[in-house]
Formats: structure tokens, sequence, C-alpha cells
């Protein structure tokens, strides 16, 4: 099964409420353990069980892959019930030590909160009929398992109905709200990559047509000129020598003008990043380039002893990393990527990861992963190699090592 694209930071977001949930339990476990208080008896073990498995779910990369479309919204429904079910059975348990149902009633607003954080993921996520399916499925949860409970009591049912009730009434209306939130929010995250990638496009443009204009102003030129008076040497070299000797020296003196020319056009395609801000600020404006257009996390770490290094490495740097983020922005679903620039062993080492979806690097590169080849080739042109290491549900790494000098 393949993989829906997860908003960027939402998974994170859910493991850490998940672990904290889960210690906050083992802590009343613990507590219960070494200092039970028969007044107040607490019964966190089913939540304990529940987000236990809810944990391992969400920190699994084979759950992820196994899993697939299913992954988030299996994880979902088990935040959503966990709460409610750990209610009832505190509830359950309260009564049977011989609590009044006001007494084991107590935490019955701990759900409240909790249910907020499956809630706002929902609304993060998905569409706002998720959002109801969520309110309406909870709502009805709530009341199956914990009216039973307390209809036998003195509490009064239809007051505790109508709190149930109300708090999916409330849920949906904020749920509601989110949605919105998040639906601007997407959009004009994907104004921002639209209007980026046509500034990226229309810039690409002007500088190949500069650098054609360039090229036929100059080089062109002195190819040109260099054909006229060869095409003449050619014709009085028997009659007249010396003056084809004097012709072919101007020759030279052309083609080396013309190899300047072409050297200074060459030059020209360097980064104009990397002529501006120098290697390291340029791979940093890379990452925040990449995470106003999708979303996604970069770290980027440039180490003190990469030194100086050969203008044509530094450039091949610059551009697999760009590659690199490139295709993670497009293609990893990741929520995280790191770049990392160290020379180790005497060479140059750029690591690109992501933790991704990964994909297999051993067979065929998926559609649109054309720039591995690319990188490949520039790579290979001043020395390097790259090595592109992937699987299924376990991110990608990209790797470039090359001597510091050409």
């Amino acid at each position: 099964m393949s993989s829906p694209r997860i908003e960027p930071g939402l998974l994170r977001i859910f493991r850490w409420y998940v672990a904290i949930r889960l210690g906050l339990l083992l802590l009343v476990l613990w507590s219960n353990q070494e200092n039970a208080d028969p007044t107040n008896p607490r019964f966190p073990e089913p939540g304990i069980v529940m987000f236990g498995i809810l944990l391992l779910l969400l920190v699994s990369p084979q759950a992820k892959r196994v899993l697939g479309r299913t992954y988030l919204p299996v994880a979902l429904v088990i935040a959503s019930i966990a709460p409610i079910i750990e209610s009832a059975v505190n509830i359950e348990g309260r009564l049977e030590a011989g609590m009044t149902t006001n007494e084991a009633l107590a935490d019955f607003w701990m759900p409240f909160f909790l249910l907020f954080v499956p809630l706002l993921l929902i609304a993060w996520q998905y569409r706002y009929r998720a959002v109801l399916v969520f309110v309406i499925g909870t709502t009805l949860l709530d009341l199956a398992v914990t009216i039973p409970l307390v209809e036998t009591q003195t509490t009064n049912v239809a007051e505790l109905s109508a709190l149930i009730v109300g708090r999916g009434l409330l849920f949906a209306f904020v749920g509601l709200f989110v949605v919105k939130l998040m639906a601007a929010q997407k959009e004009a995250r994907r104004s921002l990559a639209a209007h980026s990638a046509t500034l990226e496009h229309l810039a690409t443009s002007r500088e190949r047509n500069r650098l054609a204009r360039e090229l036929h102003d100059t080089l062109a030129h002195s190819l040109s000129g260099i054909a006229v008076q060869l095409e003449a040497v050619k014709s009085i070299w028997d009659d007249e020598p010396e003056q084809a000797a004097a012709m072919v020296n101007q020759a030279l003196e052309s083609a080396r003008d013309g190899l300047g020319d072409a050297r200074r056009a060459i030059q020209a395609l360097r980064a104009s990043s990397l002529e501006e801000l120098g290697l390291e600020a340029a791979l940093a404006q890379l990452g925040e380039r990449t995470v106003e257009r999708s979303g996604i996390a970069v770290d980027v770490t440039y180490a003190d002893n990469v030194g100086d290094l050969d203008p044509d490495v530094e450039n091949a740097v610059y551009r697999i990393a760009d590659e690199s983020l490139t295709n993670v922005a497009r293609h990893s679903g990741a929520e995280l990527a790191t770049v990392d620039l160290r020379r180790r062993g005497g060479r140059i080492r750029l690591e690109v990861i992501d933790n991704g979806v990964g994909f297999d690097a051993n067979g065929q590169a998926p559609d649109g992963h054309v720039g591995i080849k690319g990188m490949t080739e520039r790579a290979e042109m001043v020395g390097g190699s790259v090595a592109v290491a992937s699987r299924p549900g376990e991110g990608t790494t990209v790797t470039f090592e090359v001597a510091p000098w050409k």
C-alpha cells in the first residue's frame, strides 16, 4: 500500500502527545504500587495498554509501510477511543470500590481534554466530514459505555447525556474552525510553492537567454572570425607564406580570446547564491527555501573542518544538495530532512537524509526521480561519487563524496 502525504509536523506532535500521556499513566501506576490510596482508586492499566500500542505504531517504520493509507486513521481511532475506555474503566472500578456516583465521576472531565488532541489532528489532516465522523463516533461510544454504568445510580442520566452531547457539539464547532484555518494555510502554502516555482522557472529562462546572448556575441563571433581567417590562410598559403603565417598568428589570438570568453561563460553557470553568499550560507538558504516551499523541517550542518574547496567542487556540492532537497520536497512525504557537510578522511562528504516514505533503491527510480542520474553525472565531473540508500518506509539518504580539490 502507498502512504498518503501526512501534513508536515503532524506525526511529531502526535508522538509527543502519546509519549507524554503514556508517561503520566506509568507514573500513576507506579504511584498506585508505592502508595495506594483506597479512598481514591485509579486504574491506568487500560490506558497504558492502548497508548503503549499507539506509541509503537507511531514510531515503527514497518507499521507505516504495512498499513499504508490506513496508518494514520488507525492511529487516530486508537487515540480517540482510548480516553473514553480509560474513563469508563475508572468509573466502573470506583463504583465497585464503594465510591458514590459523583465521586466516581470526579475525573469525567479528563476525556474532554484528551480528545481535543485527536480532534485537532483530524481537522489538521482531513476534511470536515472526518471531524463529524470523529464527533459522532466518540459521542455514541461515550454514551454507550458510560451511561449504563451510572443509570442504576442516583445520577441524573439526562444531565450526563446532555454533557456528553454538548461536548460533541463543541468539538464539531472547534473542528469546523480548525478545518477552515488549515484549508486557508494549505492554500497559502500551495500558492507560495507555485509562485516560487514560477519565479525559479523565470529566473532559469532569463539566465539561459543571457548565456545564449553572451555565447552568441562572444564565442560565436570569435569562432566565425577564426574560420574566415583560416579560409584566407588556405587561399594564400602557397603564394604568400609570410602573410599566411601572420594570419595564422591572428587566428591563434582570436582562438585564445574565444577560449577566455568560453571560460567566463562557463564560470557564469555557477550558482549566483554561491557567488553572493558562499557555500555555507547558500546551503542554509536552500534549507530555508525548502521549508517555505514544502513545510518540511530542514536541519543544515556545516562542519568547521570543511575548509576551502575547489570552485567546481563547491558548485557540485551546492547543486547536488539542491537536487536532493528538491526530491525530498516533491516525493518523500517527509517531516524532517538533514543536510550535513563535513570533511572525513581527507574527502568532503555531503549527506542529505530524510525520514519520508523512501523507495526501492535497488530497483528503477520512481517517476520524477530523474535528478539522481544528473547528480551522479555532476559528481563524476569533479571526480566524486554519489550513493543513494533507501528502502520503502525508511526514508532516503543521498551521499556525495569528493576530494576537496580537483
